[in-house]
């Protein structure tokens, strides 16, 4: 009979916590702030910091998009934006907002000593390589890719 009695207790608890978490709102959640920094100098060496990212599903994240460089960079991943619900991309100048995006983003691009916030929430899990910069170097001619700007993002 105590066997039962705690079975139906679990049991319940389970049910209602279910109920609680199917009516939150999962865009409304104080986000997990996370930052990445985009770094490097033209002609040489260009590189995300750090290179591998990881969220959990159902998480609202920040994410902080620095770039610290004397190059813009882009924040390209089309895995792990298919993966995610965009809530906005906001743009900050001087402590300001000065813009926010909102739909479907594929890629951010950052200019030199300016960053950006990406709210999200991830919705599929996965582990996707696909994250690069496309520009190409200034002076070598090469992309910042094959300089090393590449990096792994993980959710679970």
């Amino acid at each position: 009979m105590k066997k039962m009695n705690f079975i139906i207790v679990i049991a319940s608890i389970a049910i209602i916590l279910s109920k609680v978490m199917l009516s939150k709102d999962l865009t409304r959640q104080d986000p997990i702030e996370e930052v990445i920094t985009l770094s490097g100098v033209t002609g040489e060496q260009h590189f995300f910091d750090p290179s591998s990212l990881y969220f959990k599903t159902g998480n609202l994240y920040k994410l902080i998009i620095k770039n610290n460089s004397d190059s813009k960079h882009y924040f390209s991943s089309s895995s792990f934006a298919s993966s995610i619900f965009t809530r906005k991309v906001q743009v900050n100048f001087n402590g300001s907002t000065i813009s926010e995006v909102k739909g479907f983003i594929r890629e951010v691009e950052v200019w030199p000593n300016h960053e950006i916030e990406w709210w999200f929430v991830p919705i599929k899990a996965g582990q996707f390589t696909d994250l690069l910069c496309k520009v190409k170097d200034k002076i070598s001619g090469s992309l910042h890719s094959d300089m090393g700007m590449i990096g792994k993002i993980t959710i679970e």
